[in-house]
């Protein structure tokens, strides 16, 4: 019975020429995407770059750092022009909310619906340009250290200039292309770019694993399986579950409930996962930059390297101070986040401008303080929740029975993050629910 009802959504969709028109602009816009990871940042030996990349991959090899490799796509092994990717805008995005909570003209736009949502995206992609050419200049410093120093003359600043300015347009051009995907497409454009991103690397990574593997394919892709499916059901139990509060409105001086307010389990998406790994980052690399370079402070050099041993995040087995300090910033930032997103004192009021109430609470106050007590309660568990997936892959190689599986298999074929198969399960259930909403208003039209 389900399998033919999903045979007839399949055919809906097929029949309904808007949702097809919006699929179709929306894969030529992620093939633009893919052909613009092959296109090299000029003044760059692309052939000597590929040839010092694949080597020293080879020596990083277990570090942890293939992963980034994966999630921006291959854009870092053809030092593509759009290897900045979407990261200035989605710093900017997360500055301009938090900037909304401490000046009033922003906060002003927020409560003004769409009209302040554009202002806002207009100021967002403004803070974009700087941050990109910044974040830009940085990378063509740090991935030229890090590959040897041989891959672009940095003595040249003009030089310099340009390849960070051909990085700035590249990343223009995924911003470009991720607002057209939401204005034209069928989905979210930035999660989309970051969901096509995963995928494409995601064969890659398979693949090695299972031919670097010392068992048979079989028992590495049934191990990846297992690992996969608990993550996709976490995820979707995750995203899946809501609180709802019943709201009752006075309506021609009766009392009717007509309206649930949801509160959902995860009210922040995977924001907490990012400012933990911005803050849990920044030490490490600051003290790969002071061991690459050398300081003639000796105590500054030292607690470099008891930062490199102990706040390695990258590494495939971090140390225990790491994995515990990167599960406290998760549930810490979880709360953080949600404070900015979920204003307790707003939602009463708007409940109570309304006409609205809750079953034995008193409007006002009591509301709000009610409210709190449920999204703080929420919070903790999703929290909790969003750092074990956080660090699971890490916890893995802390259980005794992992050591038997990576001996008999060669390697642990851990290739996708938590966060990443959240992703992945939060993009596709996006695109259900847009698909699902263009179908209901063509059948609305209809009547």
């Amino acid at each position: 019975m389900k399998f033919k009802k999903i045979l007839s959504h399949i055919t809906d969709i097929r029949s309904n020429k808007a949702i097809r028109k919006k699929i179709l602009f929306t894969l030529w816009m992620l093939a633009l995407y893919r052909l613009l990871v092959f296109v090299p940042v000029p003044f760059v030996d692309i052939n000597k770059f590929i040839e010092i990349l694949t080597n020293w991959w080879s020596a990083a090899a277990g570090t942890g750092l293939e992963f980034f490799s994966m999630l921006l796509g291959g854009t870092l092994d053809n030092f593509s022009i759009i290897w900045v990717w979407l990261a200035p805008y989605i710093n900017a995005s997360i500055i301009m909310q938090l900037l909304g909570t401490v000046i009033p003209h922003l906060e002003e736009l927020q409560e003004q619906w769409e009209v302040g949502t554009n202002k806002i995206q207009q100021y967002t992609r403004r803070l974009s340009l700087p941050l990109a050419f910044m974040q830009s200049i940085g990378m063509v410093y740090f991935i030229n250290s890090l590959l040897g120093g041989s891959m672009i003359d940095t003595g040249s600043f003009g030089i310099v200039l340009l390849s960070a300015f051909s990085l700035t347009v590249g990343s223009v051009i995924m911003i470009w292309i991720g607002e057209l995907i939401t204005e034209k497409g069928i989905a979210n454009g930035t999660s989309l770019l970051i969901f096509a991103s995963i995928i494409s690397g995601l064969a890659s990574q398979i693949y090695t694993s299972i031919a670097g593997a010392a068992g048979s394919g079989f028992e590495v892709a049934f191990v990846m399986f297992i690992i996969v499916i608990a993550l996709v059901i976490l995820s979707v139990f995750i995203i899946k579950t809501t609180k709802e509060i019943p709201v009752i409105y006075a309506k021609q001086g009766k009392v009717q409930q007509t309206a649930a307010l949801p509160i959902p389990l995860n009210p922040v998406g995977m924001v907490p996962i990012i400012f933990a790994i911005a803050f849990i980052t920044f030490p490490y690399l600051i003290s790969q930059f002071v061991i690459k370079f050398g300081t003639p402070n000796i105590m500054v050099e030292q607690a470099a390297k008891r930062i490199e041993l102990n706040f390695n995040i990258y590494s495939q087995q971090p140390a225990a101070p790491a994995i515990i300090v990167y599960f406290m910033l998760i549930v810490v930032f979880t709360f953080f986040y949600t404070v900015i997103v979920f204003n307790p004192d707003r939602m009463s009021d708007n409940i109570q401008k309304r006409g609205g109430f809750i079953q034995g609470i008193r409007p006002g106050t009591e509301t709000a303080q009610y409210l709190n007590t449920i999204i703080t309660h929420l919070c903790f568990w999703w929290g909790i929740g969003l750092g074990l997936v956080g660090i699971y892959s890490y916890v893995l190689y802390y259980l005794p029975f992992v050591d038997i599986i990576t001996q008999s298999l060669g390697s642990l074929p851990v290739v996708v993050t938590g966060s990443g198969v959240i992703i992945i399960v939060w993009v596709i259930q996006d695109l259900i629910n847009k698909v699902n909403s263009e179908l209901d208003v063509q059948k609305y039209d209809k009547i």
